[in-house]
């Protein structure tokens, strides 16, 4: 995708475009339109710059219009679910960035599946499922995030992934045209799919489930909310894994064995609990995080040789970000 400097070529022509589509959408649109919002308010990091255009549309209707003035200014979007998994530069998004909440998180049941709105989050979806006595989600328990957003990531555990459900899921292209995609078409793999990078908007997709007994369900999501909260940081801010598991152990093994629990830089602080979660303390910028990211990175390659894989998406402006910083052990 451009970026917005890209399509305008300087910042004075390129905050009279972002000016003007402000103007038209707080015109024309029902939904809310904020300009140079923080998105620190809107990760669970808690840190980054502001974005250009927030846009949080009321409905498809809405959507659609707003996708249409979007385009026609040339303006990169980026969708933004519950604002985990993410990490926003402390220089902002240059361009859009648009949630789609609350009007996009209905959940439904048709026979034993679940139709559900992207925005919706998936603990609520969890949820859900309980109520309805059908059994499948158990292993997303405790993920944070939208359906929305585990549906382009993939989201799961060592006990199963999103895909699994996934008979189709509906989106909308740029030029605002329904799509349908059934779970074979996404290509989903392990934290990925074919909604990745791609210029699709996630509407709604509906899951496969089966009956199960309530107490039964509810028993093994207890043992699974247990078993995590006894192993990850949950009462901070974080966002979720840092890096993926390679194919034959997993990246926390990795970087424990490499010692890089208790180490900081700034704010950002490695998990004493678990080494593969990065906690953004008080004061710690997303440069700061993404400094410790990269000497976790360095840690495990120069002792194992696995070249980790960054899960968390880097969103923003990071050109000219200073990459060498010294960690210290708290």
């Amino acid at each position: 995708m451009l970026t917005t400097s890209e399509v305008f070529g300087d910042t004075a022509t390129m905050d009279l475009h972002l000016d003007e589509v402000f103007r038209l959408l707080t015109e024309k649109s029902r939904g809310s339109i904020r300009r140079d919002e923080s998105m620190a308010i809107h990760t669970t990091f808690r840190v980054g710059g502001p974005a250009d255009l927030f846009i949080v549309p009321e409905d498809e209707e809405d959507l659609q219009l707003i996708l249409a003035v979007l385009a026609e200014y040339a303006v990169p979007l980026k969708l933004l679910g519950n604002g985990s998994n993410v990490l926003v530069a402390d220089r902002g998004i240059r361009g859009a960035v648009i949630r789609l909440t609350p009007q996009f998180a209905q959940i439904v049941r048709e026979g034993h599946t679940l139709q559900i709105g992207a925005g919706a989050k998936l603990a609520r979806v969890v949820q859900a499922a309980l109520t309805e006595g059908l059994s499948g989600l158990e292993s997303t328990m405790g993920i944070p995030g939208t359906i929305g957003g585990a549906l382009v990531m993939n989201a799961g555990t060592d006990s199963g992934s999103i895909s699994d459900l996934v008979e189709m899921t509906t989106c909308l292209t740029p030029n605002g045209e329904q799509v349908v995609f059934t779970g074979d078409q996404l290509s989903y793999g392990y934290r990925q799919s074919a909604l990745q990078g791609s210029h699709f908007i996630v509407l709604s997709t509906r899951l496969s489930l089966h009956p199960g007994d309530q107490d039964t369900i509810h028993a093994k999501m207890t043992r699974l909310e247990e078993k995590r909260t006894s192993r990850q940081p949950t009462r901070c801010h974080t966002a979720g894994s840092t890096f993926k598991n390679p194919h034959d152990i997993a990246a926390g093994k990795l970087l424990d064995r490499a010692g890089c629990k208790g180490y900081r830089i700034g704010g950002a602080e490695v998990s004493g609990l678990h080494a593969n979660f990065i906690i953004a303390q008080p004061g710690a910028t997303a440069t700061d995080i993404r400094q410790l990211a990269l000497w976790m990175q360095q840690c495990v390659f120069e002792q194992f040789e696995y070249a980790l894989e960054m899960e968390i998406e880097l969103l923003g402006e990071w050109t000219g970000w200073d990459a060498f910083a010294a960690p210290e052990h708290t």
